[in-house]
């Protein structure tokens, strides 16, 4: 449990820089033959895309042809290629993958790992590239507190 909660700290720590204008896309690998696929398609998938979290992203789905073969640099479209350049040939599905101006920042497994990991890090993803309310009247030496005496 702890090493579980240190490593989606590790994810959450890399997923976090994203500028306001920084491309975030969220790719979803499965196979028609996976029940983990199909029961995260038919509940999670809509939920997701209908979101502000899914609506601020572009998502992607990569299919794969059966659970017995890798998911392979054939799978992808031309212009999603770098994705397997960077991650390979993968046999794990269903696999969550966020990208943050063409780069992979984080990769998870099955249902519960995007649950407890990829939801938490696309969310914290997504608020780091927010502008942050206020910022811009922090004077330039930092922030100043001032207390009322009593």
């Amino acid at each position: 449990m702890l090493a579980r909660a240190f490593a989606a700290f590790l994810l959450l720590a890399s997923a976090l820089p994203a500028r306001s204008e920084s491309r975030i896309e969220m790719f979803y690998l499965g196979t028609p033959d996976c029940p983990y696929c199909q029961h995260w398609e038919a509940r999670a998938r809509q939920e997701l895309l209908a979101s502000p979290e899914g609506k601020a992203i572009r998502y992607v789905e990569i299919r794969g042809e059966t659970l017995r073969q890798p998911i392979t640099a054939h799978h992808y479209p031309p212009e999603y290629r770098w994705v397997y350049d960077q991650i390979g040939p993968s046999r794990g599905v269903p696999r969550f993958l966020l990208a943050v101006d063409g780069r992979i920042t984080v990769s998870v497994l099955g249902t519960g790992g995007y649950n407890e990991i990829f939801l938490p890090a696309l969310r914290a993803t997504l608020a780091s590239r927010a502008p942050t309310p206020g910022r811009a009247s922090i004077p330039k030496g930092g922030v100043h507190v001032q207390t009322r005496a009593s």
